[in-house]
């Protein structure tokens, strides 16, 4: 496989304008208010499983949180990368958004297994980007605020890092740093994408939330743009470098390419969130064979 002749910084993960619309419609008067209702509800309770695996002191440092929602066989490879590349590898955890009560068990298993830390979140009852911003904003007031990290930052189950890296170095003199997204009618508008994100422990005294915007027509994560994107310094943040990696024949960013980010390999659509026509497992398998060595996890992937 090799890199395509793509631009760089062309996301796959960014979804068109009028598609955005079309899936995360405004909701009216009736649905607004229970939107509300399910979001005050989800934030104020507690999570179902906690369990830390002794980890807390390494919290008080860093936090890499992962989000996993229905695919075991994605996180056991996550898994395994991280502690095999990722020099924050101590302070990393898994937070539950799964819908299936089955995927709930495997993750907490595997978790488990490995001892790495894992916790459940309550039961969302939002769907596609309202379900993924608020599981972030329940994270970081229930989980985050009360360990007062150094730095944390969010990534999503399916992106693995493939060589070693350290967030630690990458946030050096930076307030923020991530992968961005200018999918929006905004007069420059952007905002990190929640999947790669990460912030400077300082940013936890101001208010955050990585709530899609409505207003601002931005997918997860957009909410932080009036709060913190559009007035930080430019000399504070640093994007992540995107480029599309080929293994099909055609020109669909969703179905002929993977993406490096940064030297993280990023599969999109994990979730299924969008009906997936090619089944991209054997080559995801075989470039996470690459850079899994000799004690790689056993794992048939189901279809993504």
């Amino acid at each position: 496989m090799g890199a395509s002749d793509a631009p760089e910084n062309d996301d796959p993960a960014s979804i068109t304008v009028a598609e955005w619309k079309r899936l995360n419609r405004p909701p009216r008067r009736g649905p607004l208010l229970r939107y509300h209702w399910r979001t005050f509800r989800f934030l104020r309770t507690s999570a179902p499983v906690s369990d830390m695996q002794g980890r807390e002191q390494a919290f008080r440092d860093a936090i890499v949180a992962t989000v996993a929602f229905n695919r075991p066989d994605v996180i056991e490879w996550q898994i395994h990368l991280v502690r095999r590349y990722l020099a924050e590898h101590e302070s990393y955890i898994v937070f539950d958004n799964s819908k299936k009560d089955a995927a709930r068990d495997a993750i907490r298993e595997i978790c488990r297994r490995q001892h790495v830390p894992y916790v459940a979140l309550p039961r969302n009852r939002l769907v596609v980007s309202r379900s993924h911003g608020q599981a972030l904003n329940w994270i970081v007031r229930n989980f985050i605020s009360k360990f007062r990290p150094g730095f944390f930052g969010f990534i999503d189950h399916d992106i693995f890092p493939m060589q070693p890296f350290s967030v630690r170095d990458q946030l050096n003199g930076k307030r923020v740093y991530g992968s961005v997204r200018r999918d929006t009618p905004t007069p420059g508008g952007w905002f990190l994408w929640p999947a790669f994100s990460f912030f400077d422990g300082s940013l936890l005294q101001q208010r955050l939330d990585f709530a899609p915007s409505f207003k601002f027509h931005m997918d997860a994560g957009g909410s932080n743009w009036p709060l913190l994107y559009r007035s930080i310094d430019p000399a504070l943040v640093r994007f992540t470098e995107n480029r599309l990696l080929r293994f099909g024949e055609g020109d669909d960013p969703h179905e002929d390419f993977f993406m490096s980010i940064d030297g993280w390999l990023h599969v999109t659509n994990a979730s299924n969130w969008r009906k997936q026509p090619v089944d991209r497992g054997e080559h995801l398998a075989a470039l996470l064979r690459q850079a899994g060595g000799p004690d790689q996890p056993d794992v048939a992937f189901a279809p993504i």
